[in-house]
């Protein structure tokens, strides 16, 4: 870990006005939540084209048996997962003032059980049910119980509406309202921290471009707003293609420690200040 730069992301992270985080898979397998694009990601032992929107649609009890085995085996089991470190810093920086929003791609529930008030998610969330019929939602207690009482799948709504994870599928469109306000975000901060992810799935990897004030195909959603200089910060345990490019730094390593070193170096310049 660099202290240099720990200390450099702390002044930035104290000097802000408007700090918006960037959150990806990379700060949840910390938490035991396996991403789906490394070596021994959730895409290398189950068929990807059973989480394609079309496929949902038609055959839902398919998509349904699989997310159950996924459940059930332990390795996708979202419920059971704790926020880590990297989680509760994020959410202690929002309750000091610093951090405004969390955008994250994550399906995780796990910035909401940290603390964090004020997140968008940008990809939905697994641990929440949607009817497709009437738009009634279900939490995860509530679906546990059903497929308990009626184990054939896929579960019902009660005005028999095929239920399905409120979160992004393949071939489904972003939330408007999530897509909406994480460009409005990424125009107006003067800081952006990404965390976590390979910068590589579009509009989100478009989001630190946006912040920088650099060419992207998303730019035009802000129309009407005058960018202000921005610093990007990256932690991740690899380069991505934002780096040296996009990104201000790159600090190499856990999300956990990083972050909660950062947020120590921050509490102290608060304490010294004040």
């Amino acid at each position: 870990m660099d202290l240099a730069l720990i200390e450099k992301a702390a002044d930035l992270l104290v000097r802000a006005r408007h700090t918006v985080v960037l959150t990806g898979a990379g700060i949840s397998t910390e938490s035991g939540v396996p991403d789906f694009r490394s070596p021994g990601g959730i895409w290398e032992r189950y068929d990807p084209s059973l989480f394609f929107l079309s496929r949902f649609l038609s055959e839902p009890d398919v998509v349904w048996k699989c997310m159950i085995e996924m459940h059930t085996s332990g390795e996708f089991h979202l419920w059971e997962a704790k926020p880590n470190d990297g989680h509760l810093a994020l959410a202690e920086l929002e309750r000091m003032g610093i951090v405004k929003v969390v955008i994250t791609q994550n399906v995780d529930c796990l910035h909401q059980k940290a603390g964090s008030r004020n997140v968008i998610e940008f990809h939905g969330n697994m641990l929440t049910f949607r009817c497709l019929s009437c738009g009634k939602t279900y939490d995860y207690q509530s679906l546990m119980a059903m497929i308990e009482e009626r184990p054939d799948l896929p579960p019902l709504c009660g005005c028999s509406g095929i239920l399905k994870p409120d979160a992004v599928f393949f071939g489904e469109a972003i939330p408007q309202q999530a897509l909406k306000e994480s460009f409005h975000h990424a125009h107006v901060c003067d800081l952006m921290l990404v965390i976590g992810t390979s910068a590589q799935i579009e509009p989100a990897a478009s989001l630190p471009i946006v912040a920088k004030g650099m060419h992207s195909m998303f730019r035009g959603m802000g129309a009407g707003f005058v960018k202000v200089d921005a610093h990007v910060i990256e932690i991740n345990r690899e380069p991505t293609p934002l780096t040296g490019v996009v990104s201000d730094f790159l600090i190499q390593g856990s999300a956990g420690e990083i972050l909660s070193a950062v947020l120590n170096r921050v509490e102290k310049k608060r304490r010294s200040s004040a």
